[in-house]
C-alpha cells in the first residue's frame, strides 16, 4: 500500500514538473522577434486610459472596426483589474458620443439594474447620492471604486441631455447590494398595487424576508426539504403567471422577468456546484436568453455596449461542458457583434512589485517586449498565416496560461502591461 502511494506521489511530481518545464521553457529568441515583429505590425497604440482626456484620435481606430457593428461585448480578465476598468469608461464614453452606442448593459441583474436606471433618470434629484447609486444594480466591484466614479459622474450627466445612456442587465443573479433590503418591500409593493395575494403562495410568503440566505446550500438545506424546494419553486413560477397576466406595462414585464430570474437563480445554486463548468453553461444560456430579449425587443435598432468578464465575450464552445454567452451572441448577430477581450502582462501589487507575470510561452511576454503600455490588435484584419491567428499561449481567461486558436475565440485584444487593483475610498 505505502508503494502504491509512493509511486503515485512520485508520478503526480514528474507531471508537476512535466508541465512547467513546457510551460516555462524560454521561446526560442528567433521567434520572439518574429513575433514581436507582427505584433508591431499589427498593433494600434492607444495613448490613454483616461475618461477625462479630450483628445481621441488614438480611439478612431474604432470607428472604421465597429463601423457596422450593433453590439460589442467590453470583457475583464478579472473583476478586479482596475486599468481596466478605466479603460472601458473611457472607451463607453467615445463610442456613445462619437458612434450613437446609448445602451450599456451589465453582467449584472435585470431587475437590479432598471432600478438603478431609474433611480439615475431622477435627473439629480434621487434620495440616492451619486457616488453610490451605482450599488442599487452592479456587484461593488463595478461602482464603488475611484476608477469608476467618473464613468458614473458620465452616465448622470448624460442623463439630463439629448441623447441619454441607458443602463440594463441581463444576468439572473441578485446584484445590487444597496438594494438587499429593499427587494422584499418592493415585490410586496408591487404584488399589493396589482392585488396579487403573496398569501396564495405560502412557503414564498414565508421566506420572502430571506431570498439572499436561500441561495447558500448550507443554509436551504437546514431549512427546505427536497419536496418544499420543488414547491418553493412552483410558487415563484406561480407569481410570475400572475404577472404575466397584467397589463404589458414596462414594469410589469421587469417584473414578470424578475420573479422568472430568482427561480433561475435558485435552480442554478441547489442543481449546480458553484464555480463549476455545468453551473457556468446555465447560467450563460439563461443570460444570453435575457440579453437577446434586450436586444431585439427592448432596446430593437439601437446600439448596445456589453459589460462583462472575458471568459462570458468568447464566441466558440470554450469546453464540452461551457457554451459561454458570447457564442450565443456570435451565432445571432454575425458581424454585427464584436467581442473585445482584455489583457494584461502582470500587475501592480503593495510597494510597487510587480506580480501575477504569466509563464514564457504566453504571448502577454512579446506584447510586453513592445514597450508599449496600451494598444489594440484587431483579430478581423489580420491575414490568415499570421501566428496570431494560430494556437498560441495566452492568460486572457482569467489569468491562466492557455493554448487555444485565441481568434477564434474574441475579435481584438485590449492590452494593458502593468494592471492595478481598483482603489476603494476609505470609509469615514
Amino acid at each position: 500500500m505505502i508503494k502504491k502511494i509512493l509511486l503515485s506521489l512520485i508520478a503526480c511530481v514528474v507531471l508537476i514538473v512535466i508541465t512547467n518545464m513546457v510551460m516555462y521553457q524560454d521561446v526560442p529568441e528567433l521567434t520572439r522577434k518574429e513575433h514581436l515583429s507582427e505584433i508591431e505590425r499589427y498593433k494600434s497604440n492607444i495613448r490613454s486610459l483616461s475618461i477625462g482626456d479630450t483628445n481621441d484620435n488614438d480611439l478612431k481606430i474604432f470607428d472604421t472596426i465597429l463601423l457596422r457593428n450593433k453590439v460589442l461585448m467590453l470583457g475583464e480578465n478579472t473583476h478586479y483589474d482596475g486599468q481596466t476598468l478605466k479603460a472601458k469608461s473611457r472607451l463607453i464614453k467615445y463610442l456613445h458620443e462619437n458612434q450613437g452606442y446609448n445602451i450599456v448593459l451589465y453582467e449584472a441583474g435585470q431587475f437590479d439594474t432598471w432600478i438603478m436606471n431609474e433611480e439615475m433618470n431622477k435627473h439629480n434629484k434621487s434620495k440616492i447620492a451619486a457616488d453610490s447609486v451605482g450599488g442599487l444594480g452592479l456587484f461593488y466591484w463595478w461602482w464603488a471604486n475611484e476608477e469608476t466614479q467618473p464613468l458614473f459622474r458620465y452616465y448622470l450627466k448624460t442623463k439630463l441631455s439629448s441623447s441619454p445612456i441607458e443602463i440594463g442587465g441581463f444576468d439572473i443573479q441578485f446584484s445590487g447590494s444597496l438594494l438587499e433590503d429593499k427587494r422584499t418591500s418592493q415585490l410586496k409593493h408591487f404584488l399589493e398595487k396589482n392585488k396579487i395575494s403573496i398569501e396564495k403562495y405560502p412557503l414564498f410568503n414565508k421566506y420572502n424576508d430571506n431570498l439572499n440566505f436561500l441561495l447558500d446550500n448550507a443554509y436551504v438545506n437546514k431549512t427546505l426539504n427536497a419536496q418544499q424546494k420543488t414547491q418553493f419553486l412552483e410558487e415563484i413560477s406561480g407569481l410570475e403567471q400572475a404577472v404575466l397576466k397584467l397589463e404589458q406595462t414596462k414594469e410589469n414585464t421587469i417584473y414578470a422577468r424578475y420573479l422568472n430570474d430568482v427561480r433561475n437563480n435558485y435552480h442554478k445554486s441547489w442543481e449546480y456546484e458553484p464555480g463549476t463548468w455545468p453551473s457556468m453553461n446555465y447560467r450563460d444560456s439563461l443570460m444570453a436568453r435575457n440579453l437577446i430579449y434586450q436586444i431585439d425587443s427592448v432596446y430593437k435598432d439601437q446600439k448596445i455596449i456589453v459589460w462583462c468578464a472575458n471568459i462570458h465575450t468568447f464566441s466558440r464552445r470554450f469546453s464540452k461542458d461551457f457554451l459561454p454567452l458570447g457564442a450565443y451572441i456570435k451565432k445571432k448577430y454575425g458581424v454585427a457583434s464584436y467581442m473585445l477581450s482584455f489583457s494584461s502582462y502582470a500587475r501592480h501589487y503593495a510597494e510597487n512589485k510587480v506580480v501575477n507575470k504569466p509563464g514564457k510561452q504566453a504571448i502577454e511576454n512579446d506584447f510586453h517586449n513592445t514597450k508599449s503600455p496600451y494598444f489594440f490588435i484587431d483579430f478581423k484584419n489580420i491575414p490568415a498565416n499570421s501566428f496570431l491567428k494560430n494556437h498560441f499561449v495566452s492568460t486572457i481567461n482569467q489569468g491562466m496560461d492557455q493554448k487555444k486558436q485565441w481568434s477564434k475565440f474574441t475579435d481584438g485584444i485590449f492590452y494593458i502591461d502593468i494592471n492595478k487593483n481598483p482603489s476603494y475610498p476609505e470609509k469615514k
